[in-house]
């Protein structure tokens, strides 16, 4: 358990935040050796590398993904920040666990520019995920003992490029909505179920079990703003015993999330050498949305500089420097709530 307190201690040094697109949770690893120290060491290792292959293929489109680069053992420790132990089991020569994983973004993003590989950094809004599955003549969605919501529960579903919340499923909520009423797309009940977490997208994720629990056929769909053709996609079982049921679905799982974030990687994503700039007049009532603004701006991941060129009670003038084009700019800003508009008189910034 030392080991485990000081990868803490590793992560927690590195900073990396509550959500973070450089950080890796939950990658499972199970070892063997002639001792559970070698165990260990070879599992982290692995581990490591695991997660750094996750985390590019996380940041770059799936087209691009034959141009990745190999990882091996060194690859991954120079780009580690730090990791954590979430949950670990040995015997004499097994070590079993669940690593969380931190990379130095710098790092990380060398390797893809070395290969010219574009990459997105903005995270889009969190939405809601309705995990239903349909297994052994039962519909289930809120039941306790669902495999299915408890394989995207297990999912790192706060740093990817489109997280998910996984609603708390209380007694109020099974009467907003139904199973049926998921899966059919009742927008209503959807959006009054998505509003109790502050957000307007919502994803379901169906999932329809064989007999004998072996295949799952399963259609994602999203509703929202961000509303796109859904996935549809079939996994099979490549473990037996009890657990297999478990590692299927959390094998969907984490692939979805891939699939999910696709889309809008597609319209996020700046080849390297597109930069530019623009001057924007900020719109606020109160200091604290000049605030607000100025943050959502200095944070943006596609904003490289902001210049402050005169400020007022309810106005200022902004010179921002970003990659991408205005309209990449603007779906950027959108996630922080920031509306990035042109008209007669040039471009503007409001609080949404």
């Amino acid at each position: 358990m030392a080991a485990a307190a000081f990868a803490w201690a590793i992560l927690a040094g590195g900073g990396a935040g509550a959500a973070d697109l450089y950080t890796v949770r939950g990658v499972h690893v199970d070892e063997t050796a002639k001792s559970a120290a070698a165990a260990r060491t070879v599992a982290q290792a692995n581990g490591q590398r695991q997660a750094l292959v996750q985390l590019l293929k996380r940041l770059t489109l799936p087209e691009d993904w034959a141009a990745l680069p190999q990882v091996d053992d060194r690859t991954a420790q120079d780009a580690v920040r730090g990791f954590q132990v979430a949950s670990e089991k040995a015997s004499s020569t097994r070590y079993i666990a669940d690593l969380n994983v931190s990379f130095q973004p710098d790092a990380v993003q060398r390797l893809l520019r070395a290969r010219n590989i574009p990459f997105g950094e903005t995270q889009a809004k969190p939405a809601l995920l309705l995990a239903v599955l349909d297994m052994g003549g039962s519909r289930m969605l809120w039941e306790d003992r669902n495999p299915w919501r408890d394989a995207w529960a297990a999912s790192d579903l706060a740093d990817s490029m489109t997280p998910l919340i996984m609603p708390l499923g209380d007694v109020q909520e099974f009467s907003l909505v139904t199973p049926q009423q998921a899966i059919s797309g009742d927008r209503a009940a959807l959006a009054a179920l998505a509003a109790r977490y502050g957000t307007d997208e919502v994803v379901v994720a169906h999932a329809v079990a064989n007999p004998e629990g072996t295949k799952i056929d399963v259609t994602a769909t999203r509703y929202g703003a961000q509303s796109a053709a859904p996935i549809s996609r079939s996994y099979q079982a490549t473990t037996q015993g009890p657990d297999a049921f478990s590692d299927m679905a959390r094998g969907a799982a984490t692939d979805l999330l891939l699939a999910l974030g696709a889309d809008w990687k597609r319209a996020i994503v700046v080849r390297d050498g597109e930069a530019a700039q623009l001057t924007a007049s900020a719109h606020y009532a109160t200091l604290e949305q000049w605030e607000a603004i100025r943050r959502g701006l200095s944070t943006a991941p596609l904003v490289k500089g902001l210049q402050v060129e005169g400020i007022a009670a309810t106005g200022a003038e902004v010179e921002i420097s970003y990659r991408g084009t205005p309209e990449k700019l603007a779906l950027s800003l959108a996630q922080s709530n920031i509306a990035l508009t042109q008209d007669g008189d040039g471009w503007s910034l409001r609080l949404r």
